[in-house]
């Protein structure tokens, strides 16, 4: 575990905290101590009760490269296919980068100048300098170094050549953008400053669809439907086939609707940044064929996915397996937090099973503490409806031998009671 400056540590995998291209032997000459110092970067958020993941080995990104102090290679994205232009690149990397440190160039480096390229690699080793001279003078845990926020990290890892147009109704993230565009004249137009009267999200029907990346049931095309549950361990994704009843076999229904889930699964995987372990549950096809095509569609939609994942086989109930990379809390988790009622189970206890309850502490009161006096009980209405009912109320007061009264509490939790003796 390391200490870096939170309050949950860090954790911090033996073979992280070594570079990459290290030896056996290396390894083992290296002695680690109870207060030592180490440079960490924090590769996955926090989440819940565990603490973020940490690693020795840092990578610090930019616009056209990653750099990576401690690891000595040159890399080109395998997206850029071109082995002339995988040559041009990896030859400008070779005339800027220092022995012993690592450099990828990163798909949208593809066609750049070798002075655009050049001034991003600069940037990335003046960074890196800056970040060692900090961690010399750091008395105590602290960060020596911050990624760029949200909107510039967008603007970074998603603004490609297929991208026609980046619309910002902010005066100052406008101009942040078109710095950092600099240079770049054919990027900058495609940054336009909204000024219409509507509100930019309202006019591109963007609120609409930030309730649907956060819903918990979404539709298909075809009347089926995906259903998202979230636990701690997994994402549980279940397939619905709905009302359809499109196609002259009720194989072929259900085969059609499967295939439109597996697409749409893909694509909410994405938008909804869900990491870790996916369970999707689909619909029961028998035909192999067709269990197989729907795998198939899965991997295909997933390939052009940022994140790493991984489709695995159907299973005979046709369960499939999905892993993502999961370096951030996903949508879900940051737009929502733990229930204050329910305490985050999506459950309340029933209204009788509450009733129940009272009933039970009104004896152990009676019989056990004999208080004195009439009793009032503060509960949900949904509650006190039971108690209410003449015979109950009565047979209660005869078995307790006192008078019973009620009070509406303001709780929204319905479990939530109390009860009190009126001779107190």
């Amino acid at each position: 575990m390391i200490d870096i400056g939170r309050k949950k540590n860090a954790f911090l995998y033996l073979g992280d905290l070594f570079p990459r291209a290290a030896t056996k032997e290396e390894v083992q000459q290296t002695h680690i101590s109870v207060g030592q110092s180490v440079l960490v970067q924090a590769v996955k958020d926090e989440q819940s009760m565990k603490g973020a993941k940490v690693t020795a080995n840092v990578s610090i990104a930019g616009r056209y490269a990653v750099l990576m102090p401690t690891v000595d290679y040159i890399g080109v994205s395998k997206k850029v296919r071109d082995e002339e232009e995988r040559d041009r690149l990896r030859a400008v990397v070779a005339s800027v980068k220092p022995e012993g440190m690592g450099m990828i160039v990163r798909t949208v480096a593809a066609g750049v100048s070798e002075a655009e390229l050049t001034a991003d690699l600069q940037y990335l080793l003046r960074t890196w300098e800056s970040i060692q001279r900090r961690y010399k003078l750091a008395k105590k845990p602290k960060i020596l170094y911050r990624e760029a926020d949200l909107l510039m990290r967008m603007i970074r890892d998603y603004f490609t050549d297929d991208v026609g147009a980046v619309i910002v109704d902010n005066k100052e993230a406008y101009e942040r953008i078109t710095g950092f565009f600099a240079g770049a004249e054919e990027a900058k137009r495609k940054v336009a400053l909204y000024a219409g009267e509507e509100p930019l999200f309202d006019y591109y029907h963007i609120e609409d669809e930030l309730h649907c990346l956060t819903a918990r049931q979404i539709s298909l095309p075809s009347g089926g439907s995906l259903i998202f549950d979230h636990t701690e361990a997994l994402t549980v994704i279940d397939v619905n086939s709905g009302k359809y009843v499109g196609s002259s076999t009720l194989e072929n229904t259900l085969f059609h609707v499967n295939k439109e889930a597996a697409a749409e699964i893909a694509r909410q995987l994405r938008l909804r940044d869900i990491g870790g372990i996916v369970l999707v549950d689909f619909i029961d096809m028998n035909d192999s064929e067709k269990r197989e095509e729907i795998l198939r569609i899965l991997q295909r939609e997933t390939a052009a996915d940022r994140a790493r994942v991984h489709v695995f086989g159907m299973t005979a109930l046709n369960l499939v397996e999905i892993t993502r990379r999961k370096s951030r809390q996903g949508l879900y988790q940051a737009q929502y937090s733990p229930c204050n009622v329910c305490a985050d189970t999506g459950t309340l206890a029933s209204p009788e099973s509450v009733y129940i309850n009272i009933v039970r502490q009104l004896r152990h009161m009676t019989e056990v503490h004999h208080i004195k006096g009439d009793i009032l009980i503060s509960a949900h209405d949904d509650v006190l409806a039971l108690f209410r009912d003449k015979k109950r109320k009565e047979g209660l007061e005869r078995e307790l031998a006192r008078k019973l009264f009620f009070e509406k509490s303001g709780h929204a939790n319905r479990e939530v009671f109390s009860v009190f003796s009126h001779a107190e």
